[in-house]
């Protein structure tokens, strides 16, 4: 049975605006110090001006735009180690990174998460295909492999303190252009969690490491297909 693709959706992604609050309470600030002497006050509208900065954001153009227009579908493969230990990694990070990308790049169509999920199970020999071969399985131009090389919560043989990393290398294979089963784009994203030692599960839950990480995760990963609005404070 061949795989359902959906078909274009616009983009829909809401981005969280902080810098109208900032910009005013700065603003009330400086209206409260106007009384200040000259040096006062001009050292500390420059204040003002720096955390204003900070709390902006910025665009990171796309690095690959190649899935416009395009249908696509996301792969994310891990050792067993990886799939043994965090068993929800995979779907998860299947699911969220197919429909980050929907939302975002101005796809011809792409092929649901839980779709690919269940070609993956009901074909486990896919993994010793060609990409050019999976992806004309699949129906789709673009297929996007996310190799899981790194996920873990705490260093091992040390339970007691959380220390989460997550790296992979995510590469594209243009199916239907001249060399189906080469790469075409690479790029390699390594995220952390905490972001300071001393946390341990009296402070943060398992999930709630996975939660992060996993969110940190995918908006690298995500981020070099399209033009990405990005906080200036980001702190990973």
């Amino acid at each position: 049975m061949p795989v359902k693709i959906l078909g274009r959706r616009k983009e829909a992604k809401l981005i969280h605006h902080r810098n109208a609050v900032r910009v005013s309470v700065c603003a009330l600030a400086i209206a409260a110090f106007a009384g200040m002497q000259g040096c006062t006050v001009v050292g500390f509208i420059f204040m003002a001006a720096d955390e204003y900065k900070k709390s902006g954001s910025h665009i990171e153009k796309a690095e690959y735009t190649g899935l416009v227009d395009k249908n696509f579908a996301v792969i994310v493969t891990a050792d067993r180690m990886i799939q043994a230990s965090y068993p929800e990694i995979v779907p998860q990070m299947t699911t969220s990174m197919s429909q980050r990308l929907a939302e975002n790049v101005d796809a011809q169509g792409y092929v649901p998460g839980m779709a690919t999920l269940s070609y993956q199970y009901n074909h486990p020999s896919w993994s010793s295909k060609s990409y050019g071969e999976v992806a004309k399985e699949l129906g789709v131009e673009r297929l996007i492999v996310i190799d899981i090389q790194e996920f873990r919560l705490n260093d091992p043989g040390n339970r007691h303190i959380w220390d989460g990393s997550a790296a992979a290398t995510i590469a594209v294979i243009e199916a239907d252009g001249p060399f189906p089963d080469d790469i075409s784009h690479e790029h390699f994203v390594h995220v952390t969690f905490p972001d300071s030692g001393g946390y341990g599960p009296d402070d943060l839950s398992r999930h709630q490491m996975i939660s992060v990480l996993k969110s940190r995760f995918i908006n690298r990963a995500s981020w070099p297909f399209y033009d990405a609005k990005i906080p200036n404070d980001l702190d990973y």
